[in-house]
């Protein structure tokens, strides 16, 4: 397992001194992602500060489609991988805010996102995206599901979905959903 730490913390007197580290535990299943951690690891804390949540801790388990078809069957009586599958450690009533964040107790675990190589790669090729665009996007759409984000309802989905082209934007990454069906 890897852990990494996040960058050093802001000056007190910063405007993002109000924002709080992410820990990203790195746990690499699957050698084909190479050294896509680190780009990953960036990632996280980008959305972490642009949402600008507190300090938290969070899981993300690299692996391959294979692994996600397994949790998928155990999980989810679903069959076959998926890009991502998040595991939220929370039971937010509604989506979590900073403040109500800020009110669970500390160490804050959010829980685990598991993203698959080959399938994500594969819908990168299949989609006309650039993997490492792909890879942020679908880390950044694990994290909202960390914090109760959904797409069950045509409504959610918009939303999620809105929140995600916001963050990618504020990076100069291109609309993950632009050309393709929702």
């Amino acid at each position: 397992m890897t852990n990494i730490v996040s960058v050093p913390d802001p000056e007190p007197d910063s405007p993002d001194a109000c924002v709080g580290r992410l820990t990203l535990d790195i746990d690499v299943r699957a050698p084909i992602w190479g050294d896509a951690a680190a780009m990953l690891e960036a990632q996280a804390q980008f959305v972490w500060a642009h949402l600008a949540m507190p300090e938290a801790e969070v899981s993300l388990v690299l692996a391959a489609g294979d692994f996600l078809a397994d949790l998928n069957a155990q999980y989810r009586d679903t069959q076959g991988p998926t890009n991502v599958l998040s595991f939220p450690a929370q039971d937010f009533a509604s989506i979590a805010t900073p403040q109500n964040l800020a009110a669970l107790s500390m160490p804050r675990l959010m829980g685990d996102i598991v993203l698959a190589h080959d399938v994500l790669m594969a819908e990168a090729a299949a989609q006309g995206k650039q993997p490492a665009h792909h890879m942020r996007h679908l880390l950044t759409h694990g994290l909202l599901h960390l914090l109760g984000h959904d797409h069950m309802t045509p409504s959610e989905a918009a939303q999620m979905e809105a929140l995600e082209v916001d963050i990618l934007a504020a990076q100069g990454l291109p609309d993950p959903y632009q050309g393709a069906a929702s």
